[in-house]
């Protein structure tokens, strides 16, 4: 009977406490893009119950404690409240704006502010939780990647072709943001993979195990899946700066913290385990390429806990009206720290009033993390990897390897886009835009163009009209096949290029290539020496062409990537040059004059990139550069009398090119280059230095400098480009809003030519006229040329001033000279 009374007293008891607990459950999202909301503070309102979201933004109260309403509070929004109803368990679900009101900075009547010393301790204990001083460590990671069209103005919608896309997209469901605005999503991505990092040297490799990408206008996701893994979306705050879109971005723990931020000491909390510190952090000028928002900071070992960090639309960028990072922190075995999940938000407003914006969501998660065992240097070859079936895998696979299910918006996402590429319109307008950006447009295994090679006009050739194709990976993976042919219609003459590539290995990049062509160049203009400066090369081939010569070659080419970064090449040309121009040259006893040559040339060169990355895009294998250290590239070619070469020679040049951060001061790039021409040569065999008589503005040339104005057969170069980033505008109270910024350049080049290599160069051709002289520099004066600028002009112009230093006698030469630019930067 006591047992009975006792368990009957212990079930009442149960019971009363049961129904005395009250469970709150929800989701924090924000109301414009619909992502979570990570650390937000929950409260039951008149109480001092409550708990902050997770990273998914979700939160969880259980308490005893009873209220009619609760409250949700994130610096940057505007609080929201809801009302509780009766019943002791509730899902309630907030969507917060973005708040216009900024924090005031909180100002110390006495003393230092408390939020300094905090700083100070984590700045100095910054090795010891850098993920960069491991010796190696790897990773699992999921990244999840969407792209959507929103901010869609009424004039756009109106457009007959979006009105075909929307006909077709009302009959499933229509995303939305807080706002009743519709959003368009255009790509979705998913990438499992393994990250591998290894310190001395220091180098890094994604393994993409498994990848799904489906966008508007992509038929094949190869090249998609290199750049949506984890590779490229990795934010370390224990740097001092983030490349962040080409921009560099101080962070807020950087060593010179004092000068770019203030912050204030918000509140002490605990997360987790980790009793921490949450201060507020914000740029000293508003225009600074710097962060605002919240870190927490552990109280015991000053290590970052996470961040939730924006880059406010008042920085100097373009385009961007938002770019927001949220990150959460793990420690490893020894202490470094590795971001296990992070967020990046980039929402692009509209460039014009009459389009649309873009907003780009990227997340990845980090788990199975690994210290120690590096992998070999061998390992590290190829940046990026794709497993062989790498998309191989459909839906069941991705619902039971994701790591967090989609939610309902991601899923309608999916939805919509792979809907989107069935529309004709879409694929017409997608496929334009590919053919213009690439020049060539995908036919079954072919691709025709390059469309700038469809038309030309000049004094030699008339109208020139041509077309040429290059196949794609739907034809081989081995063989790429490459050709075209225009005719010029005054001068009557057929030009062609045909190219036969076989590619041997493509992890350890491997080519060889054989390719013939009859083509009209300019001495000092050649094709092959400016082919990454497309602008500059059509310009300087539309009207009048300089000292014109009829080039046939045929080439023999080999490439192989030995070690990571460390390329060599070699071949063999022979090349027949037929002047269009009134040239002579006398040969090599010097007893006669002679119009014509020809040479026989084998070339062997070896470029290293210690940290350049590359990605292969179907046939084809594309730098995105280095993102520290500099590029060296050695070459070196022999000249012989054989297969009807006419001269023995030898040239060599070395080049070394960087890109440095200089912190405050903006970035700074410069080439150097030195090289030297050993025996007696025509003048058009000589190093011909690049000027520019155009208008627009181009790095590889001196843009005071005329064309074939000056030859050498040694030489001294280097090319030093700044751009300040708005650190000097900036200050300029009128100036600032428009967001202008000043660049700076300064080019100098010294060399000379040997009396032997002159003598070779007559002054009168057989019938006694006079013909044109090269002009060498005087090994005791180099050419000097300054120049100063603004870019960022309505976001896409650039406008530089060139005043040319030294030999300013010549009565045909310009001291000063405007260029102009137009690009696309943020």
């Amino acid at each position: 009977m006591k047992t009975k009374l006792i368990f009957s007293l212990l079930l009442t008891l149960l019971s009363l406490s049961t129904y005395g607990q009250v469970v709150i459950k929800g989701k924090v999202t924000d109301a414009e893009t619909g992502d979570p909301i990570p650390f937000a503070s929950v409260l039951l309102q008149g109480t001092s119950v409550g708990n902050s979201t997770d990273f998914e933004g979700n939160f969880l109260i259980t308490s005893s404690s009873r209220a009619d309403s609760l409250l949700v509070t994130y610096i940057g929004y505007l609080p929201q409240a809801k009302a509780l109803e009766s019943g002791n368990e509730h899902t309630i679900n907030f969507q917060l704006r973005p708040s216009d009101i900024q924090l005031e900075a909180f100002v110390f009547v006495a003393g230092e502010n408390p939020a300094y010393d905090i700083i100070r301790k984590a700045v100095d204990k910054k090795k010891q939780f850098d993920k960069r001083n491991l010796n190696a460590y790897e990773t699992k990671n999921y990244t999840k990647i969407e792209i959507d069209i929103d901010h869609v103005s009424e004039a756009f919608t109106k457009r007959k072709a979006v009105q075909k896309v929307t006909a077709v997209l009302d009959s499933i469901k229509q995303l939305t943001n807080d706002e009743g605005e519709k959003i368009l999503p255009v790509f979705f991505s998913e990438t499992l993979s393994s990250f591998y990092f290894r310190n001395n040297p220091e180098l890094k490799k994604e393994v993409v195990e498994k990848s799904k990408v489906t966008g508007v206008g992509i038929t094949d996701g190869s090249t998609a899946s290199q750049i949506t893994g984890s590779a490229f979306q990795e934010y370390n705050f224990y740097k001092n700066w983030l490349n962040i879109l080409e921009k560099e971005f101080v962070s807020p723990i950087a060593d010179g913290w004092r000068g770019f931020y203030d912050y204030d000491l918000l509140d002490s909390i605990k997360i987790g385990e980790d009793s921490v510190y949450a201060l507020q952090v914000y740029p000293l000028r508003e225009q600074d390429l710097a962060f605002t928002g919240t870190i927490w900071i552990n109280k015991e070992t000053y290590a970052l806990k996470q961040v939730d960090l924006t880059i406010p639309r008042e920085a100097n960028l373009n385009f961007i009206e938002r770019i927001k990072i949220q990150q959460e922190l793990t420690a490893t075995e020894q202490g470094a720290l590795i971001p296990s999940k992070t967020r990046v938000q980039v929402k692009i407003g509209q460039i014009t009033p009459k389009t649309a914006g873009l907003l780009a969501k990227f997340y990845t998660s980090v788990d199975s993390i690994s210290i120690g065992n590096p992998k070999p240097t061998s390992f590290f070859n190829q940046a990026v990897v794709l497993q062989p079936d790498f998309d191989s895998e459909g839906a069941e696979f991705w619902n039971q390897n994701r790591k967090d299910p989609l939610s309902t918006e991601e899923l309608a996402v999916l939805q919509m886009v792979d809907t989107l590429n069935k529309i004709p319109v879409i694929r017409f307008y997608s496929e334009g835009l590919k053919f213009l950006a690439t020049s060539y447009l995908p036919i079954g295994k072919f691709d025709l163009g390059p469309w700038p090679g469809f038309f030309n006009y000049n004094n030699v050739e008339g109208v020139r009209l041509g077309a040429g194709f290059r196949t794609n990976m739907k034809f081989s993976n081995k063989w790429a096949l490459e050709g075209y042919a225009a005719y010029g219609f005054l001068d009557q003459r057929l030009k062609y290029h045909g190219g036969v590539t076989r590619i041997l290995d493509r992890n350890r990049w491997t080519t060889v290539k054989i390719s013939t062509q009859k083509e009209i160049d300019q001495v000092g203009l050649e094709m092959e020496n400016l082919a990454g400066n497309s602008v500059f090369l059509a310009a300087s081939r539309f009207g009048t062409l300089r000292k014109p010569f009829i080039s046939t070659n045929h080439k023999l080419e080999l490439r192989r990537e030995l070690f990571k970064g460390f390329i060599l090449s070699g071949g063999l040309k022979l090349n027949h040059f037929d002047p269009l121009y009134n040239f002579y040259h006398r040969d090599e006893v010097g007893s006669e004059l002679k119009s014509e040559f020809n040479t026989t040339e084998a070339k062997i060169g070896v470029r290293y990139g210690r940290d350049e990355t590359f990605i292969i895009n179907d046939n084809e294998r594309i730098s995105l550069g280095p993102s520290r250290w500099p590029i060296f590239a050695v070459n070196y070619s022999q000249g012989f009398k054989w297969l009807k070469g006419e001269y023995n020679y030898s040239k060599m040049n070395l080049v070394i090119s960087q890109k440095l951060n200089m912190g405050m001061l903006g970035i700074s790039k410069y080439e150097a280059e030195a090289g030297k021409v050993f025996g007696e040569v025509p003048y058009p065999v000589l190093e011909n230095h690049l000027g520019n008589e155009t208008l627009f503005y181009t790095t590889a040339a001196f843009n005071t400098m005329n064309f074939n104005e000056f030859a050498s057969d040694q030489y001294f170069s280097i090319r030093y480009r700044h751009f300040f980033e708005g650190f000097l505008l900036n200050k300029i109270p009128l100036i600032k809003k428009l967001k202008w910024r000043a660049v700076a350049n300064a080019n100098v080049l010294f060399g000379s030519v040997s009396e032997a290599n002159k003598s070779h160069a007559p002054v009168m051709d057989p019938e006694g006229f006079p013909l044109q002289p090269f002009q060498g520099l005087d090994s005791n004066m180099p050419y000097l040329e300054l120049g100063y600028g603004v870019e960022n002009i309505f976001k896409f112009f650039r406008v530089d001033f060139f005043h040319r230093m030294t030999y300013l006698d010549d009565p045909d030469t310009k001291p000063f000279s405007v260029k102009v630019s137009a690009q696309i930067i943020f």
